[in-house]
């Protein structure tokens, strides 16, 4: 093995060739060691051998506190030769140790205290060479060892971690640093004094995937307490709505009975008619306000797409800059679908309000046509967005003048959170085709640069069932013989249909509840033809369980329901 030896007098040029980190060994000489004592801890990192005419007890107690590897005597060439074997064959090991940090991803550097200010770097892996853009064995001054200042810098932040660091104490911050290219990312920065005085560890971790990761969680979180509080808005707005319901049935009703017990003539039948009227007026805005909140819960119905379409405009009509002219085409024919009209309407507006968006400013015509669609199993694959299963379909098609999309926008517009509109959530067409697709219908788009954008949507029809024909119930009876079981919470109401169907000739039961209900259905299930019943009263709703419990779903029932 080579070895350089370099041979210098002990002088102020000695003692800056000192900090040659290349150095692998210094040996010095009594005299020396005696007036350089505080010298030797600023060289630790590498091995001080002293040598001295005799390696007397005080000297190596004092060569040994002061850092000094070993105190050797002059003629001691045995003992100095196994040190410089020891030395050279921990240099292999410090090189294998510098090849494995070479292979982490974390940037780390050890560096010391200045004797004036600040810290000079001795080692830097390789990760924290690529981020710095620095050469590996620089060891100019570096601000803060790994950290890089710019633009968006938090000073407050650095200033805190240099007062720590000066005071020794250890440091842990996650703060924005920049690479050597002038790229900002987020960096997890630790540093720590190591157990010799004045020398430092430094590790920077990339955080910036995290963070994202975080922000887009908190993003969500705050997406889900907002759609909670309006799912909670929803939830009381149906129950108001219920109530304000059952008061205007029971003020339209008996308004209908003075009706029909005054002759056409009376004076008084002109302000029935008002009250009527007004009453009427009323639930038409109540469920128009419900529909725009949302439903409680989904319920499914025949929904007729044309008469959605009708009711969506009276609300469309408002939001949208009268510049826009509406045009519609409705086919008479097209065939019911099996869905929730809340979240039908949902879909409708969602798509109409962006396609009037799309022509903000400049106007144009908006265009809304309904369709119907056989669709055999190779014309399923053609839509963009689900896959209809073969059969009839109900089609629902807007299409506005705008400005078209660009294929990469087109890919990307049902994309959770992704938006092109300051200050909206992204959240409106994720949620049209998550409603969609849960009805097993799909989405197609066509749309160009300049060109202006048609969306279609396909839902399947309702399934045809099959009706109960008279026979069932043994052939028709008389009306005097027809029993109705009318089940509701309201007094108000379980006495107006009394009032109004006895004088007709029926026979009206009636139940506050679901639990009392299913006893007098038990009762006088051979004599039941109708039962009328509320789906939202206290102790037993009118659900499929009461249903159930009740035995209508039993073949054996002749009873027609009716669900309010």
């Amino acid at each position: 093995m080579a070895v350089e030896v370099e041979e210098l007098p002990w002088s102020s040029a000695a003692h800056v060739r000192l900090q040659d980190l290349t150095l692998d060994v210094i040996i010095i000489s009594e005299p020396v060691f005696r007036v350089w004592q505080d010298t030797v801890q600023n060289v630790v990192v590498r091995p001080v051998i002293v040598v001295a005419p005799e390696a007397y007890g005080d000297l190596v107690t004092a060569g040994l506190r002061w850092g000094a590897l070993d105190v050797i005597a002059y003629g001691d060439g045995a003992r100095l030769g196994a040190r410089f074997r020891g030395i050279f064959q921990g240099r292999a090991g410090r090189e294998l140790l510098s090849e494995a940090l070479s292979y982490l991803d974390e940037a780390l550097l050890i560096a010391r205290n200045r004797p004036t200010d600040g810290q000079e770097v001795v080692y830097r892996n390789s990760a924290c060479v690529r981020r710095m853009g620095v050469s590996a064995g620089a060891g100019g001054d570096q601000q803060l060892l790994c950290l890089a200042s710019g633009p968006r810098t938090d000073r407050r932040k650095l200033d805190e971690i240099c007062r720590e660091m000066r005071a020794g104490q250890p440091v842990r911050a996650e703060i924005l640093d920049y690479r050597g290219n002038g790229e900002m990312f987020w960096t997890e920065f630790s540093a720590a004094p190591l157990a010799t005085p004045g020398y430092w560890v430094v590790v920077s971790r990339d955080v910036t995937r995290r963070r994202d990761a975080e922000d887009n969680a908190q993003r969500l979180r705050e997406l889900v307490i907002k759609s909670q509080k309006h799912e909670n808005t929803a939830v009381l707005a149906a129950g108001i709505a219920h109530d304000f319901n059952n008061i205007l049935t029971g003020i339209v009703g008996t308004a209908e009975l003075a009706r029909m017990a005054l002759a056409p003539e009376h004076a008084v039948q002109k302000d029935i008619e008002t009250i009527i009227q007004a009453s009427e007026r009323a639930a038409d805005l109540n469920r128009e306000l419900l529909d725009f909140v949302g439903p409680g819960k989904s319920s499914l119905e025949s929904v007729y797409l044309n008469s959605m379409v009708t009711t969506m405009l009276v609300i469309l009509r408002s939001q949208m800059q009268k510049s826009i002219v509406v045009r519609k085409a409705l086919r008479p024919d097209i065939p019911p679908i099996e869905a929730d009209p809340v979240e039908i309407q949902q879909v409708m507006l969602s798509l109409c309000l962006n396609a009037s968006e799309a022509m903000a400013g400049n106007g144009g015509t908006l265009s809304i046509t309904t369709d119907r669609m056989d669709i055999a199993g190779d014309v399923a694959d053609m839509f963009a967005y689900g896959r209809p299963q073969s059969g009839p379909h109900a089609v629902f098609e807007v299409s506005d003048t705008g400005c078209g999309m660009e294929p990469a926008l087109t890919a990307r517009i049902f994309e959770p959170f992704f938006t092109t509109k300051e200050g909206a959530r992204g959240i409106g067409l994720s949620v049209v085709l998550s409603i969609v697709k849960a009805y097993q219908g799909a989405i197609d788009i066509d749309t160009s640069p300049g060109q202006g954008t048609t969306v279609r949507i396909v839902l399947p029809a309702a399934p045809e069932r099959e009706r109960r024909g008279a026979t069932e119930a043994g052939g028709p009876r008389d009306v005097e013989h027809r029993t109705i079981l009318f089940i509701d919470d309201e007094e108000m109401l379980r006495s107006l249909a009394q009032r109004a169907l006895e004088p007709l000739g029926y026979k009206v039961l009636v139940a506050p509840d679901g639990v009392e209900a299913v006893r007098i259905f038990r009762e006088h299930m051979a004599e039941i033809d109708l039962v009328i019943l509320d789906l939202s009263m206290p102790r037993k709703g009118g659900g499929r369980r009461l249903q159930g419990d009740a035995g209508l779903e039993s073949p054996y029932t002749h009873a027609s329901l009716l669900w309010l």
